[in-house]
């Protein structure tokens, strides 16, 4: 899979996201496609601004068409581009605008990606806090790599952090990690939480042999480093045990990351759902952007 596909629609998230995305093809020299869609029931706010405006101008009242519609979204796509070149542009940028469901334009047109990028919140909120914000059906169908954005959120440098856990999901994303640690010449730092979530009630690890888990947490983690610097010698490693839940101990060791990397689903989700309570944590309350990754079929 090559190239990266990235989402737009006026919102501060996905203008962020759009500026994180110029500069990763720029990184890995790759094509990047922006698509703003649109569909008559959920349109863009800024778009739907524009539109009312011209169709007021052209009719003296009333609904602009189809036309205007489609015009106001080019302008917007075209402003959102202008705002986010002025720091770096891709050698190959293809520029779409679909007349149809954003998710489904964004799943199919990153159905043979290497990455697809988003805002974490999208302009039509009131709408999808019902029906299931873009950003969310994404992270649950995509097939690439999704990496989620906020506004605000973006460190050009620090190192990259993943979280392992042994799943196939996570051995996955420390693949990625490395290449993105690679891309980016810095460091690759690698974290396995250890500990179930905090106990409910006093001692509620009284029944755990902890010195017997921590010895096996510290064995996966071992390994996975030897295998990833196995295969990426000149990348400097740090690897990072956490007694902690693990969406907690992720979220502590990436405060100064550029980049934090999860498997969509490891060892402590059910079967099924397609995002693991981990990954969804760590999207929404990362300090960073967030990569979630998907082990191959």
């Amino acid at each position: 899979m090559t190239g990266i596909v990235v989402g737009v629609d006026g919102s501060a998230d996905a203008e962020e996201a759009l500026r994180w995305a110029m500069a990763q093809a720029g990184r890995q020299d790759c094509p990047l496609t922006v698509l703003l869609a649109w569909d008559p029931k959920h349109c863009p706010p800024a778009v739907s601004a524009v539109t009312a405006t011209a169709g007021a101008e052209k009719a003296g009242a009333g609904t602009a068409g189809e036309h205007e519609t489609e015009a106001a979204s080019y302008h917007l796509l075209q402003t959102a581009i202008g705002r986010a070149a002025r720091l770096t542009r891709p050698t190959a940028m293809v520029e779409r605008v679909e007349r149809r469901d954003a998710a489904e334009a964004l799943l199919d047109a990153s159905a043979e990606a290497e990455m697809l990028v988003l805002g974490l919140h999208g302009a039509n909120r009131k709408h999808r806090l019902f029906a299931g914000s873009v950003t969310d059906i994404c992270l649950h169908r995509a097939r690439p790599t999704v990496v989620v954005v906020r506004s605000g959120h973006l460190r050009p440098t620090g190192p990259v952090v993943v979280g392992v856990d042994g799943s196939a999901a996570s051995v996955a994303a420390l693949r990625v990690a490395a290449s993105q640690a690679r891309s980016r010449e810095t460091s690759l730092r690698v974290v396995h939480s250890w500990l179930p979530a905090a106990p409910l009630y006093p001692g509620g690890y009284a029944g755990l042999d902890l010195p017997t888990l921590r010895k096996a947490a510290r064995a996966l983690l071992d390994d996975c480093v030897a295998q990833i610097q196995k295969e990426n010698t000149d990348l400097r490693v740090e690897q990072v045990l956490v007694e902690s839940a693990a969406a907690a101990g992720l979220l502590r060791m990436s405060t100064d990351a550029s980049l934090l990397v999860v498997g969509a689903r490891g060892h402590g989700g059910f079967a099924g759902l397609l995002l693991g309570s981990v990954s969804h944590q760590c999207v929404h309350h990362a300090g960073c952007p967030v990569a979630v990754v998907r082990a191959a079929d």
